[in-house]
């Protein structure tokens, strides 16, 4: 039996907070569409008083983007293994899922948040 200890649950943590940005964005999004305004107002005297006045910068468009793929890319392999092996007959590729509920969920509302952002981009830029 493996004991999750939480040595090693800070990087996965860590890649909790790299989504917590993005998952932000979109729901003030989604909340400022349907005519909730509170969170959008409630950011803007922080955003301003970090220097943000025109929409996101740089480096909280770079967070949001990029944050939620850092996340799926540093919990995807504390619960999978891949291993294979090369012969001259065969090549054999052999994936192996750990039962880490913590790693898989964070994983999964990393693929979550990447879609919704894609899904975002391709609906913004639509020309229907």
């Amino acid at each position: 039996m493996r004991t999750i200890t939480f040595k090693n649950n800070w990087v996965t943590s860590l890649a909790l907070i790299l989504i917590l940005p993005a998952a932000y964005f979109i729901l003030i999004g989604i909340l400022s569409e349907m005519g909730i305004y509170g969170p959008l107002e409630s950011i803007k005297p922080l955003a301003e008083k970090w220097g943000i006045k025109n929409g996101p910068g740089l480096n909280i468009t770079s967070v949001i983007v990029f944050g939620p793929m850092m996340a799926l890319l540093l919990t995807v392999f504390q619960f999978m293994t891949i291993e294979w092996r090369v012969t001259r007959e065969e090549f054999l590729l052999h994936f192996s899922f750990y039962k880490r509920w913590f790693p898989i969920m964070v994983a999964a509302s990393g693929i979550v948040v990447l879609g919704l952002l894609f899904f975002y981009v391709a609906v913004e830029n639509c020309n229907c």
